[in-house]
């Protein structure tokens, strides 16, 4: 009774600090909206949007997020958010994201963002925030888009904009001359420089570590806690008498170990949707989490 508690007990910890050291979901702090990883805000500035987020938070009913990077290696910037959205609780959340390293901006809206932050108002707040950004006026255009995203939640006209979407019937109002194009993405490059699941965010691979880490602690417990035996064979032999008569070799058996080598799957992988501009219009995306989204974006 005492081992099975230990072992409960060890693996409770275990599962703990799998957790922790593999844990799929990484744990945002809710009050920070600002995730400049590219480096363009001052400390300053930063403090002066976020004080900005809030108040036009209360306002809106939503969450705003900026993010921004210059990682050669991160995945195209629909995806992008929606790795980041799938990370935190559900809830009416509108994001952007430059990419500085490619050049792009993009859009995303979820819950009651999406409704009232469809395609075409993407497309003009980011119309709004264009020169700026090339001129890196960042701060200024950073404050646009905040502004913006919380007007349009007060805006009931044109809420079904993005719902009423067919292919081949692009909604009013959509510039088929847009220069940027996701039909013409070129998705194989972004998937190409993801790598293939790791395994160590695999759930059966937390489970059978945490149950590996739980035995060896439990047989490390039980073995030390049993006492250890000092004497051995030798203590109890009479060397002056004892001498060797004879050898002999018994053959018992042959046994082979066999064990499956598995091949590695071709697959690689990538995005559930292919949001944002196409040859017949706009729409929304999905993320891997089952999110839906209004989206929409643009290179610089």
């Amino acid at each position: 009774m005492i081992y099975r508690n230990r072992f409960l007990l060890c693996l409770i910890l275990s599962l703990s600090l799998v957790h922790i050291i593999f844990g799929t979901r990484t744990a945002y702090a809710t009050s920070k909206r600002i995730y400049d990883e590219a480096g363009l805000l001052t400390g300053e500035e930063i403090d002066e949007l976020e004080s900005t987020i809030k108040l036009y938070e209360e306002v809106s009913g939503i969450e705003i997020f900026i993010l921004t990077h210059n990682d050669k290696k991160s995945t195209y910037p629909e995806k992008y958010i929606e790795d980041f959205e799938d990370r935190l609780p559900e809830a009416d959340r509108v994001y952007f994201l430059y990419d500085v390293y490619r050049g792009e901006i993009f859009m995303e809206g979820y819950g009651l963002a999406e409704t009232y932050i469809h395609s075409k108002r993407i497309d003009k707040i980011l119309d709004r925030m264009v020169d700026d950004l090339r001129n890196g006026n960042y701060f200024t255009a950073f404050e646009t888009y905040i502004v913006k995203s919380a007007a349009y939640m007060d805006d009931d006209s044109e809420l079904n904009y993005d719902h009423n979407y067919i292919y081949d019937n692009p909604p009013q109002g959509f510039d088929p001359n847009n220069e940027y194009s996701y039909d013409d993405y070129d998705y194989d490059r972004y998937y190409g420089e993801e790598s293939n699941d790791n395994i160590l965010l695999n759930i059966w691979f937390q489970l059978f570590a945490s149950f590996g880490i739980g035995g060896i602690v439990v047989g490390i417990m039980a073995y030390n806690s049993g006492g250890k035996m000092t004497a051995g064979a030798r203590d109890y032999l009479d060397r002056s008498r004892q001498s060797l008569i004879g050898k002999k070799d018994h053959y018992v058996r042959t046994t082979v170990s066999k064990s499956r080598i598995p091949s590695q799957s071709s697959g690689s992988g990538g995005s559930s949707s292919r949001g944002g501009y196409n040859s017949g219009g706009f729409r929304g995306g999905r993320s891997s989490g089952g999110r839906s989204h209004s989206s929409g974006g643009r290179k610089l």
